[in-house]
């Protein structure tokens, strides 16, 4: 356990300063000059005076590697730099956010578990059943169907015709069902078009036939033995969903108003606020990389086999 835990630290090290670098060069590269966008942004006129006088400000007119090295010395003290545009510390203005992302991701994966899980077993129990060929086109349909529209077509629905939900906002539960069930409803029928073919396909296993020989219902097969092996791959692709939930679900925040991460990353982007773009990655990978080695933990407590590998 201490050599896994070593190596996945020493993993998340080089994520971070591999992840680190390339925004840093990448932000640099962009067109747009953040000093112009906010002159013009506070209506006041970008003489070449002004906006040599506020880069100086943002410490842009330093060289490009006193920039690299200021920046990476922040990242490994805590320190991520100060915003500017609302000149507050990168980490506490993402800190601020993260609450409501959290409690949009922690939705959308409890709609996206309950989904796969119940869905999964279902089509898996009556296969080539009428129940599993819609679970069929539900998959068919979850995958194609792009988020955005999926999104507005759950507004126009529910809030514009009917009027049962507010479309906007983070007032109160209501204003959380739409964004959480654009978030995980496509995901989850994917996921279990997955865990059905992985629990069909775990049938075929020797200790399933001595199941069936000593006369247990396939029911208690699929749902006792067969879901606890099949559940390894789900996990691991949940996982990496539930990662990019809490990085900030960008096309979901942003057409339901949800003032999380993923609203606020695509405003600092437009206004080239380059700490709290940067900021913003690092911490994204961070949690991916956190999230992977929770998962191959969870992993690991179900299948022994990984333990000894």
């Amino acid at each position: 356990m201490a050599k896994f835990v070593l190596e996945r630290l020493l993993q998340l090290f080089l994520v971070v300063f591999l992840v680190a670098t390339l925004t840093f060069l990448l932000v640099r590269i962009s067109p747009g000059d953040p000093a112009t966008i906010m002159l013009k942004a506070n209506d006041i006129p970008a003489s070449d005076k002004a906006i040599s006088a506020l880069q100086d400000e943002l410490g842009l007119t330093d060289s490009i590697g006193a920039q690299y090295v200021e920046w990476i010395q922040q990242i490994f003290t805590g320190k991520w730099g100060v915003s500017f545009v609302s000149h507050k510390p990168v980490v506490s203005e993402l800190f601020a956010r993260l609450p409501a992302t959290i409690e949009l991701a922690l939705a959308g994966l409890g709609i996206m578990l309950t989904v796969t899980m119940v869905l999964g077993i279902v089509t898996a129990i009556y296969e080539n059943g009428v129940v599993d060929k819609i679970g069929r086109v539900l998959a068919l349909l979850g995958s194609t169907i792009p988020t955005f529209w999926l999104g507005f077509l759950c507004m126009y629905m529910f809030s514009v015709s009917l009027g049962w939900l507010p479309s906007m906002g983070r007032e109160n539960w209501e204003n959380l069902i739409l964004p959480a069930t654009t978030l995980g409803l496509g995901l989850g029928t994917v996921y279990a078009r997955v865990l059905r073919a992985y629990m069909l396909d775990m049938l075929q296993q020797p200790f399933v036939k001595a199941s069936k020989a000593r006369g247990i219902s396939k029911i208690r097969i699929l749902v006792f033995q067969v879901l606890k092996h099949a559940l390894t791959p789900i996990i691991t692709m949940i996982g990496t969903s539930f990662a990019f939930m809490l990085g900030g679900s960008i096309i979901v925040e942003t057409i339901f108003s949800w003032p999380g991460l993923g609203q606020y990353i695509i405003q600092s982007i437009n206004k080239r606020d380059y700490p709290v773009i940067q900021g913003y990655v690092v911490f994204a990978a961070i949690l991916f990389v956190a999230i992977h080695m929770l998962v191959d933990f969870i992993n690991s407590i179900i299948d022994p086999r990984l333990r000894v590998r």
